[in-house]
């Protein structure tokens, strides 16, 4: 009796989805996924190049040559541009030895970069990025700055640096006076005949104090020691840059 009083349960409805509505959710769906594939591999790859980056300062700080070894293409034709004669070094078997005169003579070497930024497109990459050093060479103080590319290529899987050009900013351009500081390369053949004046020892130059309101040499006599243009380097100081293109002896 009591199940005849109960209402009658009526199974709901099921809901009918368009099949053309289905296809076209799966097909944005799809196009979403393939998007998110595409830009994952790129962005690990430029967070490669980063870490390369980082990799390469830590080894230069810790004068370490077998990590900086790692980092660089073994390829016959890999190139070092660097701002010294010959300017170009090509392959290990040269940039390698340049390294190892740096290391051997610098002291108390600190490489930092900022700015870093890195883009990579299939098997080639390339990172760009604001450098500073400072240590000791010898009797000079390293003090230096500049800018740097570096290109990588992609072997075996692996991203390897195949090409480094080392710019460094005139000390004018940076903001600060001139100054005798030494760059990492001067190291070997090439270092100037006598010891540049260490920062700060010197009265500096102020712009435009190089003969402005003093007479004039006389004719036939030499201009006096010390009157160069504003702003110059002194002849004794080495050229500055990170790169080792100064360091050890050249071919």
């Amino acid at each position: 009796m009591a199940a005849r009083l109960e209402p009658a349960v009526v199974p709901p409805k099921a809901r009918h989805v368009p099949v053309a509505a289905t296809i076209a959710v799966c097909a944005a769906l799809g196009g979403l996924l393939s998007v998110l594939e595409g830009c994952h591999p790129g962005n690990a790859d430029s967070e490669a190049i980063r870490g390369l980056v980082a990799k390469e300062v830590a080894a230069i700080n810790a004068k370490d040559l077998p990590a900086l070894s790692e980092i660089w293409s073994k390829d016959k034709d890999i190139l070092l541009f660097d701002v010294p004669p010959p300017g170009r070094f090509q392959g290990w078997d040269r940039i390698g030895p340049l390294w190892k005169g740096f290391f051997d003579k610098v002291s108390d070497v600190h490489l930092s970069v900022d700015a870093v930024q890195a883009t990579s497109d299939g098997t080639l990459a390339f990172a760009t990025y604001d450098w500073a050093m400072t240590g000791r060479l010898g009797s000079y103080a390293l003090d230096d700055r500049g800018q740097a590319t570096a290109i990588y290529r992609k072997e075996g899987g692996q991203w390897r640096l195949v090409h480094a050009h080392f710019s460094p900013v005139p000390p004018a351009l940076a903001g600060e006076p001139a100054r005798g500081a030494a760059s990492p390369g001067a190291t070997g053949i090439g270092e100037p005949s006598g010891p540049a004046p260490a920062r700060g020892t010197g009265p500096a130059e102020k712009p435009g104090a190089s003969g402005v309101g003093k007479p004039e040499p006389a004719a036939g006599k030499p201009a006096a020691a010390g009157r160069e243009k504003p702003g110059a380097v002194p002849s004794a100081a080495p050229s500055a840059g990170p790169a080792p293109g100064r360091a050890g002896n050249r071919p």
